[in-house]
């Protein structure tokens, strides 16, 4: 049996014929054995199926860590703790770690880090990536577990591209209503089909019922809220960053976007069909930010800043790590090599215009200087 023929069987043992879409996306990229995310294959990178952020340069994680250390400082911690949540291969909290050992060492032989990975191959390369960095590391299968298993910590929680990959509910709003779409099997394959929302996310729902138009599809993470609960959990006092693609809610559930924000990736190719590829491709929505801040202020996570990718790494100093080169052969300069990544996170039509930052805090001062002084 593969990963098709166990979402059929679910499909055609359940009551209804059909499982919340949330539910097929949750198989397709978490199930144990098949799961997109869980099985043994490349997924960031040219051979993968998408880059991120962290895989364009090193220069990405050196940024991050120079914020790491001044949040660090603001926050004064006897004992600082570096939380990374979905992390991957380990490419950035590797190269963050190599930026602190050199520019701040005396916090880097202090910093105690957390990873928390739900795919036994990501932490396995975790594992292998941060294996020449001698501080005190602990891996967590889930949120939840580290929140339990930690007691509470301080110093900075951050994700990359970690609450885009959460399975989400999708529904259209019709002339009679919600309509919440579920998946059932035919011969050809999978197909949608419409079921009253579910109770817990019918009361999500009746929050937005004036502001989405009718005729528009939208994503609802309604595990957002456990997710915010369990960071500030985890967290006693200290920093969370949040760096993904997404928008303000008025922004996300706009007219222009009544087709929604799923999207699939497979082999660096993009397109917005879920029932093809299983298991073998990436899915993704935008994060909703006005849910995830909402959530975390009512758990304690006092929002500090939100702003666009570019306009946060300007802030955080990374057009001051261009290198003055006189290199002519882009295929083997370094220095071109880095100058040409600061560009690429920096451009508003790319990377630096899609993604958001977010940060809270937690038990910080309100005036404390959490940015690097450039």
């Amino acid at each position: 049996m593969g990963l098709i023929e166990w979402i059929r069987e679910e499909i055609n043992s359940a009551p209804t014929q059909a499982i919340p879409f949330a539910r097929y996306m949750e198989l397709a990229l978490y199930h144990p054995v098949w799961g997109y995310y869980m099985t043994d294959r490349q997924k960031v990178g040219r051979q993968g199926d998408f880059y991120t952020s962290a895989a364009v340069h090193p220069v990405f994680a050196e940024t991050l860590a120079d914020v790491v250390a001044a949040m660090c400082r603001a926050g004064e911690f006897a004992k600082p703790h570096l939380v990374e949540i979905g992390g991957g291969p380990g490419s950035l909290c590797r190269f963050l770690l190599d930026r602190l050992r050199e520019s701040a060492p005396k916090l880097y032989q202090r910093i105690r880090v957390v990873m928390i990975e739900t795919s036994p191959y990501h932490r396995a390369m975790q594992q292998e990536s941060l294996r020449d960095h001698e501080v005190e590391k602990v891996w967590y299968d889930s949120l939840g577990d580290a929140a339990r298993g930690t007691n509470g910590i301080t110093g900075v929680v951050l994700s990359n591209e970690w609450l885009d990959a959460f399975p989400v509910h999708i529904v259209e709003k019709q002339a009679g209503g919600w309509r919440e779409v579920w998946v059932a099997s035919s011969d050809e394959g999978f197909v949608e089909t419409y079921r009253d929302p579910t109770p817990a996310l019918a009361g999500y729902l009746k929050s937005m019922e004036e502001e989405v138009p009718r005729g528009v599809r939208i994503e609802v993470n309604l595990a957002m809220d456990q997710a915010a609960r369990d960071v500030a959990q985890l967290l006693d006092a200290g920093y969370v960053i949040t760096i993904d693609y997404g928008d303000l809610q008025e922004e996300l559930y706009h007219p222009s976007r009544k087709k929604g924000t799923l999207m699939c990736y497979h082999r660096h190719q993009a397109h917005d069909d879920p029932y093809q590829h299983v298991g073998e491709q990436d899915l993704t929505c935008h994060v909703n930010f006005s849910q995830w801040m909402k959530s975390g202020e009512e758990n304690g996570l006092r929002v500090l800043d939100y702003l666009r990718q570019d306009q946060f790494l300007m802030r955080c100093g990374l057009l001051q790590k261009a290198v003055a080169h006189a290199d002519r052969d882009p295929f083997t300069s370094q220095a071109m090599k880095r100058n040409r990544a600061i560009v690429q996170l920096l451009d508003p039509a790319g990377l630096g215009g899609r993604f958001r930052v977010v940060v809270q805090g937690k038990n910080v001062r309100q005036d404390a200087l959490f940015y690097p002084i450039n």
